[in-house]
């Protein structure tokens, strides 16, 4: 979850809400934490490859599970897209588009190579994540003049607060991802709830401590109008020269997320295939890898084609809305 919301969101949503973004994290948050306790309410009594595709057709019925699937691949089709043409802005705005396909095609390397490694590699990339927001936030906090009085609440209306946390939800829509390997987790019922609960606390927590400090020191008005606010931040920050470890810390932020994303997408592609929905192709599994190779190929070039369809804002807008689409199905299988 910590990817491309963390280090894009915040733009976008400040240029719609001004200060009252803070506001407008905490509505999507709440709400994510709502649709979360649905999510580990059911992987507890579905603990099977599938995640809300899975809860519909066995609750609501077939019709449902086939929409949860395919509103839940275009969804995340699209955060990929999102992802990777963040991560690009970060690293090159020239050449953004470029290095998001290279990221892709790695992703969908160390993917290949199977659920149990890309869990290893996610895990050190958190790890790393972590430091690395710590040493923004020393950065801010050591500058003088800093205000952490924002005006949170100033000139804000109501529709442009849930203008501004329906944007924000998309950073929180990696929560219950975990769901969609089910079968693929020892001990599914226990640890897939706790897993939710856990990393989308963390998550808030640090989106808010992020966001406030960044708003801070940096005007919405300034935030608003780049495509690397965070970069911005620690421009002004008082170790800026050290501003390549924001950049350093965006990539290994997305490539994290792409981890869990692209063979996500893929068990929902087998799941469907399986149910005879889609070709039996999709549903091919690697014997020695254990990775959908042949679903996650496709999402590989599903992605590619929308790095040169989309830009960022309008892809985690449409992402969002997909998503929000599947959420509600999730609580209808409650």
């Amino acid at each position: 979850m910590i990817g491309a919301g963390l280090f894009n969101n915040i733009a976008p949503t400040s240029k719609i809400s001004s200060y009252g973004s803070i506001v407008g994290l905490l509505i999507a948050s709440s709400l994510a934490f709502a649709n979360a306790s649905s999510s580990a309410q059911l992987s507890s009594l579905f603990p099977k490859t599938g995640g809300t595709y899975l809860y519909a057709k066995e609750v609501l019925g077939r019709p449902y599970g086939i929409v949860a699937g395919v509103v839940f691949i275009i969804g995340k089709t699209i955060s990929c897209i999102a992802i990777a043409l963040t991560v690009g802005n970060y690293l090159s705005p020239l050449y953004g588009k470029e290095i998001g396909v290279v990221l892709c095609f790695l992703i969908f390397l160390l993917s290949f190579s199977g659920i149990h490694k890309t869990a290893k590699i996610a895990r050190w990339f958190v790890w790393i994540l972590l430091g690395l927001l710590t040493f923004y936030s020393v950065s801010i906090i050591s500058t003088q003049g800093v205000n952490y009085a924002i005006p949170v609440f100033s000139d804000i209306s109501f529709e442009n607060v849930l203008l501004s946390a329906s944007i924000w939800f998309f950073a929180f829509t990696g929560y219950s991802r975990l769901a969609t390997f089910g079968e693929e987790i020892k001990n599914p019922k226990e640890i897939i709830p706790t897993a939710i609960f856990t990393g989308l606390g963390i998550t808030v927590f640090l989106y808010l401590i992020i966001s406030w400090l960044t708003l801070s020191i940096v005007s919405p008005e300034i935030i608003g109008n780049s495509n690397t606010p965070l970069l911005v931040a620690m421009d002004v920050s008082r170790f800026s020269e050290f501003t390549f470890l924001v950049v350093f810390a965006s990539t290994i932020a997305m490539m994290s997320v792409f981890l869990a994303l692209m063979p996500g997408i893929s068990r929902i592609y087998v799941a469907l295939s399986r149910d005879k929905i889609i070709p039996l192709a999709f549903s091919k599994i690697h014997k020695k890898f254990n990775s959908a190779y042949f679903s996650e190929a496709f999402v590989l070039i599903s992605v590619v084609i929308g790095i040169y369809s989309f830009d960022i804002v309008g892809s985690i807008k449409m992402s969002s809305f997909f998503i929000l689409i599947y959420y509600t199905i999730t609580n209808l299988c409650v």
